[in-house]
């Protein structure tokens, strides 16, 4: 009977871990926080052996794909913006803010001699690239830092492109299709030596913040809490730090 009882008791156990193994999350994450997200879902699938699916987009997008879908885990932006819109519509189950999300004037090295300073931007034939307002956390940050610089309606004479993504843009200045673009500090950190970077005063734009938040749609709520727990952990902080994104101050 005991030697029964052991075999039923593994038994469970198997169910149990096969079940584990078997969950899978689906998570919406702004394309700017690919890199380390990308890195945080394999370290915390080889440990628990949950499985997250990641879409990546604009975080505008993704909000969008949300409230088409009314489906999905966990919602990943790079701002805080778009989880109070999902807030207003009650969706949120859990919220925790990772990391801020800052930006800075990335310019090619082509026109680092052309281009100084924000003002530089208003000058005759400098090709501009800045984010979608409507589609990107860093769009609408570029808008308010262009406001505030008092040269707005000159500068904006020069925008050639409006990316969807934060990773469109950075590729945009690389590749040279632009002279300069507002961009976010981590993709010029993941891109080392390859493009000049000019700061912006801090009094022209109010700090984003990245959070994560548990949808109240998710089909498998634990799991979900789990994995924003591993993100806003010590390790998981540590893992978006090393890719530019510093942790945001502790409430």
């Amino acid at each position: 009977m005991r030697l029964k009882t052991l075999v039923l008791a593994f038994g469970l156990l198997a169910v149990q871990a096969a079940a584990v193994s078997a969950q899978e999350l689906y998570a919406y994450v702004g394309a700017g926080l690919r890199p380390p997200v990308d890195a945080l879902i394999a370290a915390f699938q080889k440990d628990t052996g949950i499985v997250v699916r990641a879409e990546y987009g604009g975080s505008g997008q993704l909000l969008a794909r949300f409230a088409e879908t009314r489906k999905g885990d966990l919602f990943i932006p790079g701002t805080t913006f778009y989880t109070d819109k999902l807030k207003e519509q009650d969706a949120v189950a859990d919220l925790q803010v990772l990391v801020v999300h800052g930006p800075v004037l990335a310019v090619a090295p082509a026109r680092a001699d052309a281009i100084r300073s924000v003002a530089d931007l208003a000058k005759p034939g400098v090709r501009l690239g800045l984010g979608d307002p409507q589609a990107m956390a860093l769009g609408r940050t570029a808008e308010e830092i262009l406001d505030k610089s008092g040269q707005g309606e000159a500068i904006r004479k020069n925008v050639t492109v409006r990316a969807a993504t934060v990773k469109q843009l950075a590729l945009y200045v690389l590749d040279g299709n632009v002279d300069a673009a507002i961009i976010g500090a981590a993709d010029v950190a993941q891109n080392p030596g390859e493009l000049t970077v000019l700061a912006i005063p801090p009094s022209w734009y109010q700090a984003e913040y990245a959070p994560v938040a548990v949808l109240k749609t998710s089909a498998a709520p634990d799991a979900a809490r789990r994995f924003a727990v591993f993100l806003a952990s010590d390790a998981g902080l540590a893992v978006l730090q090393s890719f530019g994104f510093p942790p945001a101050p502790k409430p």
